[in-house]
């Protein structure tokens, strides 16, 4: 079979597309030129270039392929303007499935985000692929809500068998733009970012490219795939990095209120000085005192996957961010020492 990827040289993608062809699969890479193609270097795939927001270029990509793993998007979660997210995310979908229509393409795999289904504010309230995130307030979690509600709509008007995935907080290799989910762990350890109250779910991108391939051939029509790790205390992933790296990020216990405020106040302030803040009042909205905390049963037995745990996956992340030269060196050297020592 040949697989058109979308978004082939992302942090998902590059991953997906190593897994693919691992499987035995021809893979078509569909990128942007001039595109950072790092992460694909040295694979035996093809490349066509276009833009998702571009429909001829997305039917001629098609041509041949058997199915699609569709993972191309915007992710940022701090945006001067909503619409340079939500924008593309529903017309990208909205060509895609106009265009494979058109090629006689089956079965998409469309890669959505915990997102879209959203947070609890108990940690003993897991959520599944039956819920929905209905008070988005971010530009990424809108996009990702109302994209995946587009592609409901559109995968059962063109009778295109598809399957949607949504990952947790995805960590690991290949990662060469730093997505806002490694992002995390390199501002930890560089001692910009806080941990706070609340809890995420920690997985290895090589969990969730396994679940992309896994996806070509198992999976209901229609249905949401929350593709997780661990659920972990975002105060506990800290005391996971110090004992591993000897430095542990400094905890806000702040409640929900007080964050958010907070968040107000220093985006107006950011705002008035012409910088960007390093957090924002929509994105602390999502996460803040809030539970990223999912059950996967459905995906594990589904897909035949057994997840690596939170710390693997931060390991991996602690070693890209390593390899890649994201840690301030004085803090890399105190880490290779003791990730050698261990």
């Amino acid at each position: 079979m040949r697989i058109l990827v979308t978004g082939a040289n992302g942090h998902i993608g590059s991953n997906v597309v190593r897994a693919l062809i691992a499987a035995g699969y021809d893979v078509r890479a569909f990128v942007r030129e001039g595109c950072d193609r790092r992460g694909l270097a040295g694979l035996s795939l093809e490349y066509v270039f276009g833009d998702v927001m571009d429909r001829e270029s997305l039917e001629a990509a098609l041509t041949g392929c058997d199915a699609v793993i569709h993972l191309a998007a915007v992710y940022k979660t701090i945006a001067t303007n909503a619409d340079e997210i939500v924008a593309p995310a529903i017309l990208g979908a909205e060509n895609l499935y106009a265009a494979a229509k058109a090629a006689g393409i089956q079965r998409i795999v469309y890669t959505s985000s915990i997102a879209s289904v959203g947070f609890s504010y108990k940690p003993n309230q897991f959520r599944t692929g039956d819920d929905w995130n209905d008070d988005p307030h971010n530009p990424y979690y809108i996009a990702k809500t109302r994209s995946e509600q587009r592609v409901q709509h559109l995968a059962r008007e063109t009778g295109i068998h598809t399957v949607v995935i949504c990952p947790a907080i995805v960590l690991g290799a290949n990662d060469y733009r730093v997505t806002p989910s490694n992002q995390l762990v390199m501002d930890w350890l560089n001692g910009i970012g806080q941990t706070y109250r609340g809890g995420l779910n920690l997985v290895d991108v090589r969990d969730v490219a396994a679940a992309h391939v896994a996806a070509l051939t198992k999976g209901e029509n229609c249905r949401r795939y929350i593709v997780g790790g661990q659920n972990i205390l975002v105060k506990d992933i800290g005391h996971l990095l110090k004992k591993m790296t000897g430095i542990r990020p400094i905890h806000v216990p702040f409640p929900r209120g007080i964050m958010l405020v907070t968040a107000r106040l220093l985006e107006g302030f950011c705002k008035r000085i012409k910088v960007k803040p390093p957090f924002t009042y929509d994105l602390l909205y999502e996460v803040a005192d809030r539970y990223a905390w999912y059950d996967c049963q459905d995906t594990y037995d589904t897909f035949g996957l057994k997840p690596l745990s939170a710390e693997q996956s931060l390991r991996a992340s602690v070693d890209w961010l390593l390899q890649t030269d994201r840690i301030r060196p004085s803090r890399a050297h105190r880490i290779t020492a003791r990730l050698a020592a261990a």
